[in-house]
C-alpha cells in the first residue's frame, strides 16, 4: 500500500458555516484540529460519508490535546467559532461514527491503535480472547492507545439525531539504531510529528509529515539560529 508524502499547513476557519463557508474534509485526506474557540453546544454537526448527526457536546480543547477528522467528511457550525487545524492527503487516520447500537474495531496482534482526543464522552470496553474485558468511558482531552490483539468496542449513548465520532491511527513501532543518532521506522502509513514545549509539560504540533512510499527512509531533526 503505497501513501504519498504531503507536508501539513496550517488553516484557521471562522464560523458559522454557511454555503460558501464551509469546513470539509476531502476524500483520503484529514484535518488535524489543534484549537477551538466558540460556543459549541447544540451547535455542531458533523458530516460523515454522507450521514449528518448532531454533536450535543463539542468539548474545547486544552492545550496540546489533538482532534482529527478524515474525509469525506464535513464539520457544521450554527455558532461563530474559530478552529485551527492542518490538512493533510493520504492520511492514515480514520473517522468512526458511533451509534448507541455498540460497533467495534478490531486490532490484530503487536498492532497499537491510537486515538485521538473525543469531542464527548463515549462508553467503550476493551476485550481479548481468553481475558475477559474491561469497560471505561473514553473523555474529552484524554488521547488512548490499545494494542492488539483484543477487540475495542464503542457505544454513543445518545439517540438519533446525535451520534458520535473517534478518529484514530494504527501506529507500527520504529527501532532505534545502535550507536547513531538516528531512528529508522517502517515505511507506509504513519506519521511524524515535531513537538514544542515551553514548559516540558504542554506540547503542541510544530511540524506534522505523512510518510512516503520509499521502500526506506531516514529523517533527522535540525535546528539552527
Amino acid at each position: 500500500m503505497a501513501f504519498v508524502s504531503a507536508l501539513a499547513h496550517g488553516e484557521t476557519f471562522i464560523g458559522p458555516t454557511t454555503a460558501t463557508n464551509r469546513l470539509l474534509v476531502p476524500s483520503n485526506s484529514a484535518i488535524i484540529i489543534t484549537a477551538t474557540l466558540g460556543d459549541f453546544t447544540n451547535s455542531t454537526q458533523v458530516v460523515l460519508d454522507g450521514f449528518q448527526f448532531m454533536q450535543s457536546y463539542f468539548a474545547p480543547l486544552e492545550s496540546g490535546n489533538l482532534y482529527a477528522l478524515a474525509g469525506p467528511a464535513e464539520l457544521i457550525f450554527s455558532n461563530a467559532v474559530v478552529i485551527s487545524y492542518y490538512q493533510i492527503t493520504n492520511s492514515a487516520i480514520r473517522t468512526q461514527s458511533i451509534g448507541n447500537d455498540p460497533i467495534g474495531i478490531s486490532i490484530a496482534s503487536n498492532k497499537t491503535v491510537r486515538l485521538f482526543g473525543v469531542p464527548a464522552v463515549v462508553n467503550a470496553s476493551f476485550s481479548r480472547s481468553g481475558n475477559g474485558f474491561v469497560s471505561f468511558t473514553l473523555e474529552p482531552n484524554r488521547p488512548a492507545e490499545f494494542t492488539g490483539p483484543g477487540t475495542l468496542s464503542l457505544n454513543s449513548g445518545v439517540l438519533p439525531p446525535s451520534a458520535k465520532f473517534i478518529s484514530y491511527f494504527i501506529a507500527e513501532d520504529g527501532f532505534a539504531l545502535p550507536d547513531q543518532r538516528a531512528i529508522a521506522g517502517p515505511t507506509g502509513s504513519y506519521a511524524i510529528t515535531v513537538e514544542k514545549s515551553f514548559d516540558l509539560s504542554t506540547w503542541t504540533p510544530a511540524f506534522l509529515q505523512n510518510t512516503s512510499d520509499e521502500k526506506q527512509a531516514f529523517y533527522r531533526l535540525r535546528i539552527q539560529h
